[in-house]
């Protein structure tokens, strides 16, 4: 089931959606190159604060995260009572994000299975010592005069930088992706093409719901028209 979008603009000239919202949580849209909470610097704007100091919910909190230029989206608790609640809610979701990507491979979908280890700026993926990480790609357009394809990627465990890993290791890296690329960038691009798309989950009540966004429109000016994507069907 999908919600009307609740548009809101942020201190600092952000803007967010709305997505969804009930008394205990709820979701909204992450903009790109913004924390989602809060850094080792205090001063520094972050997605968190800014939404809970516009809604007024101090105790907001963000259940999820996203990397600062991963836009999409955030699962936030409304108050410290329901963490658990909230906590078991997102482990049960199913979380689909949508890429654009160096190269065009050769398969239109592929199950991605390996073990991956948190280093100081980088993850690795290892033989050993690591934790599982499982990523489902799909394929969806190619742009043979670009070099680019677009994709899904429906995360099934929730890694830091699970993405961003499983697609250098298969040789298509994200584009702009400041830190994990294969061969250097000849130009430098307006972002990272990567978005937290698409969220299902089941709520408080034991009702299924899901949400998405629509596509960041970054994406359709990289590429110089409007990509086609099929919305999830009720």
């Amino acid at each position: 089931m999908k919600y009307p979008r609740k548009q809101i603009r942020l201190k600092g000239g952000y803007t967010t959606n709305i997505l969804y919202e009930c008394d205990e949580f709820l979701l909204a849209e992450k903009p790109v190159g913004l924390p989602v909470h809060e850094t080792k610097d205090p001063n520094r704007m972050d997605f968190t604060r800014l939404l809970g100091n516009h809604l007024g919910l101090p105790e907001l909190r963000t259940a999820n995260r996203l990397d600062l230029g991963t836009s999409g989206i955030v699962l936030l608790g409304k108050s410290s009572l329901h963490n658990k609640e909230i906590d078991s809610l997102l482990d049960g979701a199913e979380k689909e994000y949508i890429f654009l990507c160096h190269g065009i491979p050769n398969w239109k979908e592929k199950r991605f299975e390996c073990f991956l280890k948190d280093g100081n700026k980088e993850v690795k993926v290892v033989r050993s010592g690591g934790k599982k990480a499982i990523t489902e790609f799909k394929m969806i357009s190619e742009f043979q005069n670009l070099n680019l394809s677009f994709g899904v990627a429906k995360i099934l465990t929730g890694r830091r930088h699970q993405i961003r890993v499983m697609l250098r290791e298969l040789g298509f890296p994200i584009l702009g992706d400041p830190v994990y690329w294969i061969t250097e960038p000849k130009k430098k691009e307006p972002r990272m093409f990567l978005h937290s798309f698409r969220f299902c989950f089941t709520d408080l009540q034991g009702e299924k719901q899901w949400v998405e966004t629509e596509i960041p429109e970054e994406f359709n000016l990289r590429v110089g028209k409007s990509i086609p994507f099929a919305n999830k069907t009720e």
